[in-house]
């Protein structure tokens, strides 16, 4: 009998199960003698369930639609590829200001690996992970630890791509919309970005930059910085931040791309259908989850740990053009 048949008879996920019988805090009493009594039926116990190969998936930050389906995707991979593996993984939010302490969360739920989204550079996880003696795979982040993993997609390349394509298309003042300052993603399009204004001998202007905390409405209180400062292209950390911002100049009756072309950051769905439809960078989020169960799984084998990065693509839609004559 395993913790998937008990799950099976019972009509309940095997996380669950898996909850109930580590005695996890977030199962009901009613759910936990439930689970336990089912088990002591079979005769089940961890002793006799074989080598345990249990992984938490920490989510941090994880409030917000963008968010959840990046996440969503990101987990859809990390799983396919766990099941291969025989793997159990068990689900568990956060926020950085409520952050678990991540020793007694993996003693406690017999987990021998981590993966961890959503941190920011001042989160109490990461500063947990300087010292982890447990195998973690992070991702869009980086953490100087033998015990630690770091995976994401390629930010800088990415950036300097679409930097390059409106540079080409005649654009000189173009602006970029970062997310959060403590954002190792965000401080790295940002290098993209500043890399392809070098590479074509324009100058830096910082009048044209400014921050969004990756939300809609953050972006679109960016919308007036930028026209008054008279960029002619936005480069957006993010896509939510890229519509935010588009949704704000329109209001300020600015068109996009006439006036001003807008890009954005991941590829979400709502990009393809938004008008006008986005430019940005396509991340495999699938292949990201994939690739980040793997490296971890041998991390946990005792293989070094990596920090790696996956290809992302720039993806020209109509939210860019040349520039116009007026602002050239």
């Amino acid at each position: 009998m395993t913790i998937k048949e008990i799950a099976s008879a019972l009509g309940i996920s095997t996380s669950t199960v898996s909850k109930a019988l580590n005695n996890a805090t977030d199962v009901s009493e009613k759910t936990r003698r439930k689970v336990q009594e089912y088990a002591d039926s079979v005769g089940f116990s961890f002793k006799n369930a074989g080598p345990q190969k249990r992984i938490c998936m920490l989510f941090e930050n994880m409030d917000s639609q963008s968010n959840l389906q990046v996440g969503y995707s990101v987990l859809t991979g990390f799983q396919h590829a766990a099941n291969n593996f025989h793997y159990e993984v068990v689900v568990e939010h956060c926020t950085d200001t409520c952050a678990p302490n991540l020793k007694e969360l993996c003693r406690d739920n017999n987990f021998i690996g981590v993966m961890v989204l959503g941190t920011k550079l001042t989160s109490d996880i990461i500063k947990q992970l300087e010292e982890t003696d447990v195998p973690v795979m992070l991702m869009d982040s980086y953490v100087k630890n033998p015990k630690v993993s770091c995976i994401s997609s390629d930010n800088i390349n990415s950036i300097s791509a679409i930097v390059e394509q409106l540079i080409k298309d005649g654009h000189v003042n173009i602006g970029f919309l970062g997310g959060e300052k403590s954002s190792l993603v965000s401080r790295e399009r940002f290098a993209g970005y500043v890399t392809a204004l070098n590479g074509a001998n324009i100058e830096y202007n910082s009048n044209f930059v400014c921050y969004g905390n990756f939300t809609e409405e953050g972006g679109r209180s960016c919308a007036k910085h930028f026209i008054d400062n008279k960029v002619t292209a936005v480069v957006c950390a993010s896509d939510i931040m890229a519509i935010g911002l588009i949704r704000g100049l329109k209001e300020l009756g600015a068109k996009v791309p006439d006036d001003i072309s807008v890009s954005g950051f991941d590829d979400l769905e709502i990009t393809r259908y938004f008008s006008p439809a986005l430019t940005t960078v396509k991340q495999d989020f699938f292949m990201l989850g994939k690739t980040a169960f793997t490296i971890l799984r041998q991390s946990i084998k005792g293989y070094e740990t990596k920090r790696i990065i996956l290809q992302a693509e720039p993806i020209f839609r109509k939210s860019t053009c040349k520039a116009s004559n007026k602002n050239s």
